[in-house]
């Protein structure tokens, strides 16, 4: 039969900021809150720190947890969960029995010397899947006890408006002991028949086969006396037993008897929270939230409002064990706290560290409620008592039936304390196997021996051992054990404290009471009389009789008069301190609030407590429950009432995948420039620090790693004491995974963008990146783990810094990389014919979720292999560029040019005095200058006014009212005469040219001019000749008269490879453009030039940016570039003719001015005193390794010593090389307002200032 309750709760990045009430726990009492508060009409969240399994869950093999298809006395089909493993500690501390924090079966102890040891379960449902559901009230004398407060036994007018109808179906389950007569006060009627009419406890019924085990404890009733046996019943159980839709609109099934609800049963029978409270809070609009486990809680006076900060068990986080505190948080206005009694005395005592004031006997008063564990081992009569587990019914020829089904009610006994109850039980499957071992050891040293025996009796006892040794815990011996629970009464002097942030349980000599020995003597008597063993609890034994084991943890927020007696108020609700006052806001609702042990089975009794809380919370508000039951079933589809999703989750498609990281590092809030390294100096000065811990979800790997639409999901917390005391909560987010660059050639980035929201309700935006570029290899480790980091408050930039991703902490972060797997497959919950197909549920409430499998190992694999594939490919892209193919014009994206308001161009072709005609453009910008810009070999005027970048030089003169002219000399790609042979003397009558035309048309007597490389040489030549007039004013990028080659183009230079490109191969001219189909010689070219040397982190597989470095040298730094701008070099940079290319190599070879002869014609010292007597700003790029700043360098000092310091300037720029200093993505900050200034301190000396009459 399909499971009928679905998948309910919701994934966490779902999970709002605020709720009108927060519950913590899912057992009886937040189960009840949870539907009691909803029925209220109010917006709840439910908060869980197990997992949300599908339906009910039981042990299987070797505690594995397992799931079975729902038809009776069918096989199984199996799920696979983690397994319980028990450690024990070396130490005598407080030590937590399971595997993982969500592991669903867990045992916790305290000292070894305290010996107290609690059975707990972790998962949605709580407890309420564990335990054995027997719903028997209290006895009366323990509520007239004087611990408990005076309010519960004068309940007023609620006490009067009670059913009675538990009370009459008591009456008739026990009519055979009419000698039971408990009067029950009429609040527990109110309250524990609302329980009743929810949980709908009903006996063994008459007419199913009686199952062994109850048959046997029947017969020990009998021969332990009268007294036990008229005190022999089948107790009211919370159990299933017809095929029906409960109370709270869910179907059941009638149970199949298999005995695996002693660890949750599986098959829909057992009316646990899962079954009824729990969907019927999801069905009045409460979200459920799985794997969140609650840490600590505060109180905002300000804001009057509840901090719960929470830790996100799921994706991998447990992993960073040394991040825990990093936690998340919502608020409510109400908050309950029902995480059992071990978790809510825990949050609560950390919640008391961390400033919250409670009640100084906070976590005293615990109580194992006097349960008692023993074996009656190797009886004669057949009991049957291990869980079938995985196991077909149909191998049993008798059921085992539910884990209790009769009771031995001794609890009428003159002295209360005295009283207490006998039940059987079962042996979880997982253990049955290790039973007879562990029973025959313990028995070895048990002080109760075996009873005398005749021969036949012992050789039938001992086949029965060696048949269960031969075949398994099904036959012999552990097949004729039977299993007692007694609940009875302890001295509640139990302690609960905080050691090292662990819950360490105290509770001394708990065994060693005369009231545990005088109770295992009767459970030894009732062993005796059937021909068995006593085995007291192997704890109770090894510890030398002090070891217990409980089910039943109660106490330590005891419901007392005043803070000073307890915990809690009669209503639930929290002591601030030793008074009466109150946290009225706070509750607590599960077995802690008990202050006494009952001396039956508690859960009904809690249950009947949390429903008069939540009775009198809402009374307080006034608020109004409906406690209407369910008029029909519940459509899992479509709830009652719902509340729109906080957010659409995207599907996860198969083979996305989830990962955790962490980063910690240091933010400054006092350096707020882009200087992420000078923040990260101040910020570890003053010991600020900044951590995250973030989920990862990437929706589907193939966007993720091909950079197309692959923004992914995050949640996570942030702690930065500059920002926040207390965690800061990642509200949402987003990361992509090599995101290019686009202010960085060649350079992706790893991109994060969160929303924070911290617990004083400020609101920051955290952005960040991992910069990839061309470095080499040995940086590709700091470059994926260092983060520079931006928040802004309202886009102000409120601080920077870096953060680092640790070798171990990338190690734990692969450990939690998973696979995501979608399952959307929708049911009729309620259909009767018994199907045997599973399904998990998806809808549009509950969306697809990640489960840390695929459907098979090789998916599994495949899914990881193809991400890490991606990641390691995308990587290589930049550190093994010469092993990759290269790039061309064609294979990029056409640019996307930035839209700037220019006035219209005027353009002139101007004829220079030999007769070759080039272009000059005019964009005139208002009535400064006129400014005459000169471009260097091979380029256009577009290096000066390209729209491939966000800013150019043009554009910045133009805001700054200058009149602009662009110079395309005959060596420009514009210029038809480009293609012929022309040397830098030839340069020198375009200049003239040029500048006589700006003169003209302006009329102004002099101009300024900024000139770059071979076309600054050519200026400064045709300056010293004297041919040049009419400047007053200039600036000289990268070179002057004195061409200083960089490493490698001196080496060039040196061998001739112009000559040879010349005389070898019989070219006139070397193209840096190129393509896929170029000639042969060219294609060639290209292959050798993979290996051109460039320095570190310069390296590309830009064909046409390897052939300008080829030609002139690397040109630029690479991170200076823009994206689109290197991708469309072709753009700018063409072709240069030989002799050109000659007359360069022989100037540098130089190291000085000479004519295409070689001849010494232009720098002398009278020429520089005669004609360079004028302002000049020379700038150079650091960085630059195709003209060594050494080269402006020289001329700036020569000018200097001949004509003196007045006139002369020079500044160089770090980061920068050659051509970047005029289209870098930063020279707008950082050169344009040098050159600017020297036109604007040398306006007198040329311009409209000086214009010709």
């Amino acid at each position: 039969m399909s499971p009928t309750i679905p998948h309910i709760s919701k994934e966490l990045a779902q999970m709002r900021r605020h709720y009108d009430v927060v519950v913590v726990g899912s057992g009886y009492g937040g189960g009840i809150s949870a539907s009691r508060m909803s029925r209220a009409g109010k917006r709840v969240a439910l908060l869980e720190k197990g997992k949300n399994f599908v339906t009910n869950i039981d042990i299987g093999k070797s505690g594995g947890l397992e799931s079975t298809r729902r038809k009776r006395w069918s096989a199984s089909r199996r799920f696979k969960y983690p397994r319980l493993q028990h450690i024990m500690a070396k130490k005598p501390a407080c030590t937590i029995f399971t595997k993982a924090k969500t592991s669903t079966l867990s045992l916790r102890m305290g000292k070894l010397s305290d010996s107290i040891f609690v059975k707990k379960f972790v998962t949605l449902g709580g407890t309420s899947l564990l335990n054995a559901n027997v719903a028997l009230r209290a006895d009366e004398r323990v509520w007239q006890q004087n611990i408990w407060p005076e309010e519960i036994n004068q309940d007023m007018e609620s006490i009067r408006r009670g059913k009675s109808e538990f009370k009459i179906n008591l009456c008739r389950v026990i009519s055979r002991h009419v000698f039971i007569k408990l009067q029950w006060p009429t609040f527990y009627t109110t309250a524990y028949g609302r329980a009743e009419e929810m949980l709908q406890p009903n006996p063994y019924p008459e007419d199913f086969p009686t199952p062994p085990k109850l048959a046997v404890l029947e017969e020990q009733a009998k021969l332990l006396g009268d007294a036990y046996h008229k005190n022999f019943y089948r107790p009211p159980i919370a159990v299933t037993f017809e095929d029906r839709v409960n109370n709270a609109g869910v179907m059941q099934y009638k149970s199949t008897l298999t005995g695996n609800d002693s660890t949750g049963v599986n098959d829909g029978s057992k009316n646990s929270t899962l079954m009824n409270y729990i969907p019927d809070a999801w069905n009045h609009g409460c979200e459920i939230f799985c794997e969140i486990e609650v840490k600590r809680v505060k109180y905002d006076e300000k804001n009057k409002k509840w901090i719960i900060f929470y830790e996100w068990l799921g994706a991998g986080r447990p992993a960073f064990k040394d991040d825990a505190e990093c936690c998340f948080f919502v608020t409510a206005d109400v908050l309950f706290l029902a995480a059992g009694t071990m978790g809510t005395n825990e949050i609560l005592l950390r919640s008391k560290n961390f400033g919250l004031p409670v009640s100084n006997r906070l976590g005293e008063g615990f109580s194992g409620n006097g349960d008692i564990l023993g074996f009656g081992y190797n009886i004669n009569p057949l009991v049957n008592g291990v869980a079938m587990g995985n196991h077909s019914p149909r191998w049993f020829k008798q059921p085992v039936g539910p884990t209790i089904t009769g009771i031995i009610d001794m609890r009428n006994q003159e002295n209360v304390l005295n009283g207490y109850v006998i039940e059987e039980g079962v042996i979880p499957a997982a253990m049955g196997g290790l039973m007879n071992t562990i029973l025959n050891g313990t028995r070895i040293v048990s002080p109760y021996q075996s009873p005398s025996r005749t021969v036949t009796e012992s050789l039938r006892h001992t086949g029965r051992g060696l048949l269960t040794s031969l075949l398994g815990c099904y036959t012999g011996a552990v097949a004729h054990t039977q299993t007692y629970l007694i609940m009875s009464h302890d001295d509640n002097q139990g302690e609960l404290t905080l050691v090292n942030d662990n819950l360490k349980v105290s509770l001394r000599d708990a065994g060693k009471t005369d009231r545990i020995r005088n109770l295992n003597n009767i459970l030894a008597r009732a062993t005796d009389s059937i021909g068995g063993t006593f085995v007291p609890s192997p704890l109770w034994t090894v510890l030398d009789k002090e070891g217990l084991i409980t089910v039943h943890p109660i106490g330590g927020c005891n419901m007392a008069k005043s803070g000073d007696d307890g915990v809690v108020n009669h209503k639930g609700q929290v002591y601030k301190d030793h008074d009466t006052s109150v946290h009225d806001s706070l509750y607590v609702c599960d077995g802690a609030i008990i202050p006494t042990a009952l001396g039956v089975n508690p859960f009904f009794t809690i249950s009947a407590l949390a429903e008069r809380v939540c009775e009198l919370a809402a009374k307080d508000r006034g608020w109004k429950i409906d406690y209407s039951l369910a008029k029909k079933p519940i459509d899992f589809e479509h709830p009652l009432r719902s509340y729109d999703d906080l957010r659409e989750l995207q599907v996860p498609l198969e083979g996305g995948v989830r990962f955790t990281e962490t980063m910690k590092g240091f933010f400054s809030t006092e350096i707020t420039s882009e200087d992420y390294a000078s923040a990260e100096a101040q910020a570890k000065s003053s010991d600020s620090r900044m951590a995250f811990l973030l989920t990862i979800i990437a929706y589907d790997t193939r966007t993720h790693a091909d950079m197309k639409a692959n923004s992914s999901e995050i949640t996570g917390t942030v702690s930065c004491r500059a920002l926040s005391a207390d965690p800061i909560l990642v509200t949402s987010g987003h990361f992509r995974l090599f995101a290019p660059d686009e202010s960085r050639a060649d350079a992706d980035n790893l991109v994060y963008k969160l929303y924070l929201l911290s617990t004083d309700g400020s609101e920051y935006t955290f952005e960040a990146f991992k910069r990839i570029d061309n470095e080499q290899p040995s940086l590709g480790w700091s470059q994926t783990t260092t983060l520079y980091v931006t928040v802004k408050d309202k886009n102000k930039v409120r601080g920077r810094g870096i953060l680092h991703l640790t070798p171990r902490d990338f190690m734990v972060e692969l450990s939690t990389l998973t696979v995501s797997q979608t399952l959307r497959i929708g049911f009729n919950c309620f259909h009767t014919n018994r199907s045997s197909i599973n399904y998990i549920f998806a809808s549009p409430h509950n969306h697809a979720f990640f489960k840390p499998i695929g459907k098979t190992f090789g998916q599994r694999l495949a899914a990881r292999i193809e991400f890490v594939t991606k990641f390691s490919w995308n990587m290589s892209r930049h550190y093994l560029t010469w092993l990759l193919p290269l790039q061309f014009p064609a294979d990029f994206a056409a640019a996307k040019p930035f839209s700037l308001p220019r006035p219209e161009p005027e353009t002139w072709t101007v004829t220079a005095s030999d007769g070759v005609q080039t272009l000059l453009t005019r964009y005139k910008g208002g009535l400064k200058g006129p400014v005459l810009l000169i471009p260097g070999a091979a380029v256009t005027h577009e290096i000066w006014a390209t729209t491939m970048t966000k800013h150019n030089f043009l554009d910045y003169l133009l805001k700054n009212e200058y009149d602009v002219f662009l110079q395309d000399n005959r060596i420009s790609p514009n210029v038809p005469a480009s293609h012929d042979q022309s040397s830098m003397d030839d340069l020198i009558l375009d200049h003239v040219a040029h500048i006589e035309k700006v003169r003209e048309v302006t009329r102004c007597d002099k101009i300024a001019v900024v000139a770059h490389c071979v076309g600054s040489m050519s200026f400064f030549m045709g300056l010293l000749n004297g041919s040049i007039q009419g400047v007053g004013s200039v600036v000289a990028s990268n070179v002057g008269m004195h061409p200083i080659l960089g490493t490698v183009n001196r080496v060039k230079a040196s061998i001739g490879l112009t000559t040879l490109w010349e005389k070898v191969f019989r070219k006139d001219s070397f193209d840096t453009n190129t393509s896929r189909n170029d000639t042969f010689l060219n294609r060639l070219t290209n292959l050798f030039l993979r290996f051109y040397p460039v320095p570190h982190g310069e390296a590309c597989r830009n064909a046409v940016c390897k052939r300008i470095s080829f030609t002139f040298g690397l040109l630029w730094q690479h991170g200076n570039l823009n994206e689109q701008f290197h991708e469309h070099l072709n753009k700018i940079v063409g072709h240069c003719n030989v002799s050109a290319l000659k007359h360069i190599t022989l100037v540098a070879r130089r190291k000085v001015l000479v004519d295409a002869n070689g001849d010494s014609v232009y720098v002398t010292d009278e020429n520089i005193k005669k004609h360079l007597n004028l302002p000049i700003l020379f700038i150079h790029g650091e960085q630059n390794v195709c003209i060594d700043p050494e080269a402006t360098k020289k001329s700036y000092n020569v000018l200097r010593e001949l004509n003196g310091e007045e006139n002369y300037k020079r500044r160089t720029f770090p980061g920068y090389g050659h051509l970047d200093c005029w289209f870098g993505s930063d020279a707008h900050k950082e050169i344009f307002p040098t050159a600017l200034k020297q036109l604007e301190e040398t306006k007198k000396q040329y311009g409209y200032t000086r214009r010709i009459d």
